[in-house]
């Protein structure tokens, strides 16, 4: 039926080319919904770009198919286009990141890719009467047609969305991995997707030799994986080369054999519609179930157990490492490599159990883990209770003080700083929550206000720690995105002397909250003599310059802090890097009494445009942040 059907798509398919130019130029009005953060998303993109989508993702089935179905089909493959599809959208994800979105603000790109998008219209119409699919079928006797249709088994539909499923759900686990350390920013999903992509390039034609050589091993490339999952978070760094090069095999591996389960052309359609739909529910395992079924990334080692049964059913003869009867060097190799990996993936698995994990939640926007320690304060031993979302410490308190800032935003660092020099009684606003430290800066007469995106961490905070209840002076608390939230608050006419931006995602950049029309939303909701204080430690990125960037565009006077060395501090400090932004260069002076320095042209950070909410490039703080450490930086 779906074959008879893929008949007629070819008239069709002219026609719904036109359907995507009711939603061209692109461009995405979100609807924020802090109650269904996934699903705000999700409609969002069904609303503004499901057509261009929907109708971009069949093209590489219609080609094929036209193809086979054309006079000149007979002496042609046409699964190898499936290659060179993805060889074309390897390329535009690669343009897109390196070139594109660096060069160009989003509305100059949304109008090339409107120009684009009718390049590809008339190529589409143009292969269409070149050809002319459906001729063929006309001269080939519908026996011969239906003699080359044989029947396909049921456990051979089983396998291809096995072979399909698990490598989409693994990708988007790998990115999940990453993107929850590193943060959600295009740099960490791209380079997982553009292995995949590669993955079917390499695949997809007629040698398989890459399939063969992994198929020997895939018992030691899942043993790989398996390892990064339980590597030591301050060796993650290391750990991503791993992740993406197992990901890589694997999807060449699961992939390789999909080539090779291939129907006859004629059935084409069947195969990639089943594929589809296994890509489709192997992310929405990954993406909607996992987080609402696991309290952690536990879908990570369960696709490694199914791949493994899928391999094992393919390849029983991998895990034959050593025949006792003729001794094999190469075959002992394999066992001494095997073992060394068994054993280190059990020491992860060890050292991961020794965390005393007293609390842990998931849900859209990351994982909470509460953490309690031993800890020695002052000669006397205690525990300290720490607030991580993946691998990033978002706070901490000492349970027999319970008053005492920790972390970044201890006495003495640059947060302690800025409460320190400020004029009391003050008004403070706090982009991000994490554990509510900073309220143990506010005295009696003055007051905070948090804007916390995640409404669960108002929870935790509460819960979990007791800066809030200890705070004598007034707490409030906004659920939402600070940004917006403090943009609605324009109408009231409140102004805060401080404004404190200190929203993580894992170590990502909080890239709406670092334009320039973010800082003016700030500027607008601060005093005359207020400050405006980044905290921007990150050990991935250097956002200083981007700040520094925006600070000369609006004509605002900058300084920034010299972080502490890590030998002058205690146990439960952490050194923190922060910029503060005035529009009376007065009000910086207590700071620089403190030892900070003013933002300069000789500061050695790189000259870069400023960001908007129309122009962002995440590829300047990264590299800026890879020479900072090349060069031997010692604040890094």
């Amino acid at each position: 039926m779906l074959y008879l059907l893929a008949r007629k798509v070819g008239p069709y398919h002219l026609l719904f080319l036109l359907l995507p130019f009711i939603n061209l130029p692109l461009s995405l009005q979100a609807e924020y919904n802090i109650q269904a953060p996934l699903w705000n998303v999700l409609l969002t993109l069904l609303k503004n770009v499901a057509l261009p989508f929907l109708l971009l993702s069949t093209t590489a089935v219609i080609a094929q198919f036209w193809l086979s179905s054309s006079p000149t089909g007979k002496y042609y493959e046409p699964y190898p286009l499936y290659a060179v599809s993805n060889a074309g959208a390897l390329l535009a994800l690669l343009g897109y990141t390196f070139i594109a979105e660096p060069l160009l603000g989003l509305k100059r790109l949304s109008l090339a890719w409107t120009g684009v998008y009718i390049v590809y219209a008339l190529l589409v119409v143009a292969a269409w009467f070149i050809l002319r699919p459906g001729k063929q079928d006309q001269e080939v006797p519908a026996e011969t047609a239906s003699a080359q249709c044989t029947a396909i088994k049921p456990n051979t539909y089983l396998r291809w969305f096995a072979l399909s499923s698990l490598p989409s759900a693994f990708l988007l686990a790998v990115t999940n991995m990453i993107t929850l350390e590193i943060g959600s920013v295009p740099m960490t999903w791209v380079f997982p997707l553009a292995l995949y992509l590669a993955s079917f390039v390499v695949t997809f034609r007629t040698s398989g030799g890459a399939q063969r050589l992994l198929s020997r091993f895939w018992p030691e490339i899942l043993l790989a994986a398996l390892l990064c999952y339980f590597i030591d978070p301050r060796h993650f760094g290391f750990a991503v080369f791993g992740i993406l090069a197992t990901l890589f095999m694997v999807c060449c591996l699961a992939h390789g054999n999909l080539y090779l389960l291939r129907p006859h052309k004629n059935q084409l359609t069947k195969f990639y519609l089943i594929i589809a739909l296994a890509g489709w529910v192997g992310g929405a395992f990954v993406s909607i179930l996992a987080p609402l079924v696991f309290l952690g990334l536990f879908e990570y080692p369960i696709l490694i157990a199914l791949l493994a049964i899928l391999f094992w059913d393919r390849y029983p003869e991998a895990v034959i490492f050593f025949r006792p009867k003729a001794f094999n060097v190469f075959g002992f190799a394999r066992i001494s490599a095997a073992c060394i990996l068994i054993y280190f993936v059990f020491l992860g698995i060890w050292n991961s159990t020794r965390e005393h994990i007293v609390y842990r939640h998931r849900n859209f926007y990351g994982i909470y883990r509460i953490i309690d320690a031993p800890f020695f304060y002052n000669g006397s031993p205690t525990v300290i209770r720490k607030l991580a979302n993946g691998m990033t410490l978002h706070g901490s308190q000492i349970l027999n003080a319970l008053y005492e800032p920790t972390t970044y935003y201890h006495k003495g660092g640059p947060i302690g700083d800025v409460f320190e020099t400020g004029e009391s009684p003050g008004r403070t606003a706090v982009i991000g929550l994490g554990s509510g430290v900073m309220s143990a800066y506010i005295k009696k007469e003055d007051s905070i206000t948090f804007y916390e995106l995640d409404q669960y961490n108002l929870e935790i905070a509460q819960l979990c720690f007791t800066f809030w209840e200890q705070c004598p002076g007034k707490i409030d608390f906004v659920a939402g995105d600070g940004r917006l939230s403090l943009q609605n608050k324009v109408k009231t006419g409140y102004l805060y002397d401080l404004i404190i931006v200190d929203a993580f995602s894992g170590d990502g950049i909080p890239t709406n909250l670092l334009t320039r029309e973010a800082v003016e939303v700030y500027l607008s909701r601060l005093s005359p003599k207020g400050i405006i204080v980044f905290h921007v430690s990150n050990r991935n990125y250097e956002v200083r310059p981007v700040i520094k960037s925006i600070a000369r565009d609006l004509k605002l006077s900058g300084a920034r802090n010299i972080p502490i060395p890590k030998d002058k501090l205690k146990p439960h400090q952490n050194a923190a890097k922060c910029v503060a932004l005035a529009r009376d260069p007065v009000r910086l002076d207590p700071l620089f009494r403190r030892g900070w320095v003013a933002l300069e042209k000789t500061d050695g950070f790189a000259a870069m445009a400023p960001w908007t909410d129309d122009y962002v490039n995440v590829l300047h703080p990264l590299m800026e942040k890879f020479r900072s450490r090349l060069a031997g930086n010692k604040e890094e």
